[in-house]
């Protein structure tokens, strides 16, 4: 079977927004099904490098946060979600992956919520978007250190230049564009809504 052009853009589009277009006939449908199980095949393949890079296996109970449509639930038992994409949601509730749907940077957890807060490649737009990109990252951190009971990790290249080096001394291994903290010995308190609208205000 010849496969057009426009069936791999239709096909692509049910990777990006978790469903298969109604338009496409039942071959193209077959077609969209094939990438979607190969981009979660690529998606799985890349969390094991950065694992593998990190140097770490995780064991309990893991928040994803800006996990995309396919999540840590790929290659673990115990996760949930948090993203801000409404098409990624659904897709893990396909999966049978519990989810929050919203933004970054409301991480309204309770603590010690998880063994593992987890973040790989998150956006760096919410922060930008709001100004003060440093303090920003600032309160990401501590609120990730506030949720986790063993660790934080995070994988991104753009945001490592702006972490916070108040809290060096938690870092337990660092790389290029990843670093991971011991969230145990974090002695902050929660982050309340008054302390993250003044950090996050509402953009214009």
């Amino acid at each position: 079977m010849v496969v057009k052009p426009d069936v791999l853009v239709l096909a692509s589009a049910a990777i990006v927004y978790g469903s298969i277009p109604t338009k496409i006939n039942e071959n193209e449908r077959c077609i969209g099904l094939i990438c979607r199980a190969t981009y979660c095949h690529v998606a799985r393949y890349k969390f094991e490098i950065y694992l593998d890079q990190i140097g770490i296996d995780l064991e309990g109970s893991i928040l994803d946060v800006a996990c995309g449509p396919v999540s840590l639930a790929s290659l673990y038992d115990d996760v949930h979600g948090h993203d801000n994409s409404p098409a990624f949601i659904r897709r893990l509730a396909e999966q049978g992956v519990s989810a929050r749907l919203a933004d970054i940077t409301q991480l309204d957890y309770p603590p010690n919520s998880f063994r593992y807060v987890v973040t790989f490649n998150p956006p760096m737009r919410p922060f930008r978007r709001r100004g003060a990109v440093r303090a920003g990252i600032k309160r990401f951190v501590e609120e990730m250190l506030h949720i986790a009971q063993e660790k934080v990790i995070i994988r991104s290249g753009p945001m490592i230049p702006h972490l916070p080096p108040e809290y060096d001394s938690l870092v337990e291994r660092r790389g290029e564009n990843y670093v991971v903290y011991r969230a145990g010995n974090w002695p902050g308190g929660p982050v309340c809504g008054e302390q993250r609208d003044s950090l996050y205000p509402a953009s214009v």
